[in-house]
């Protein structure tokens, strides 16, 4: 059975949270040389004796251009090593990422789209109105403060409520706006309008 939109959401958030987990990282090839130097006078140029080497290096590619790294010491191939397995598991979590997305893209419907775009407009139109409630609050409240040199509890906590109430409303406001959901949606936001389901259509959904 092939894998549910939501069973692709859930690997792809698996796959992002492994990219962010993994450490030090580039891309290159690691190769150890071994040959006779440029020096004639060398014990490599004496007969029977082995070349120098071999002698690793790190080499990548970076604009366009080839760059090779010596690596002197077994510390240095070590580390090395460990950054370009790191980078391999890069490529292979990263086109699983793509892969995972294009079968997303794919399943997605337009009409969920439409709907998640609503939803992002209505959760930002509801912050807006709860952010300016509560700076308008703290505004009086402090301005009082400085007037009168102390903080009145009874009358703040009624200021706060009061504010409290104003934010829902507002809040209620644009969820009334919002385009019907349907199912459960449905029966959750006539409640919030004051306007129950009826038994029969509640059965209705059963």
């Amino acid at each position: 059975m092939p894998p549910s939109l939501s069973d692709l959401e859930q690997r792809r958030e698996v796959l992002a949270q492994r990219i962010a987990e993994l450490g030090d990282l580039r891309p290159g090839s690691i190769t150890g040389t071994s040959g006779r130097c440029g020096k004639p006078e060398c014990h490599c140029h004496q007969p029977g004796q082995p070349g120098h080497g071999p002698n690793f290096r790190l080499t990548y590619k970076l604009d366009g251009k080839t760059i090779s790294q010596a690596l002197p010491t077994r510390a240095a191939i070590q580390k090395a090593e460990r950054e370009v397995q790191e980078f391999r598991r890069f490529q292979q979590l990263t086109r699983e990422f793509l892969g995972t997305n294009a079968e997303i893209c794919r399943l997605r419907p337009l009409e969920e789209e439409a709907e998640t775009e609503a939803e992002k407009k209505t959760a930002e139109a509801i912050r807006q109105e709860i952010t300016r409630e509560v700076e308008q609050f703290l505004r009086v409240l402090f301005q009082d403060r400085r007037n009168t040199g102390r903080m009145d509890l009874e009358a703040t906590e009624m200021a706060m409520r009061a504010t409290l109430h104003r934010a829902g409303a507002a809040a209620l406001s644009q969820l009334l706006q919002f385009p019907a959901p349907r199912g459960e949606g449905a029966r959750w936001l006539a409640l919030a309008a004051n306007k129950p389901t009826t038994a029969n259509s509640a059965a209705s959904r059963c």
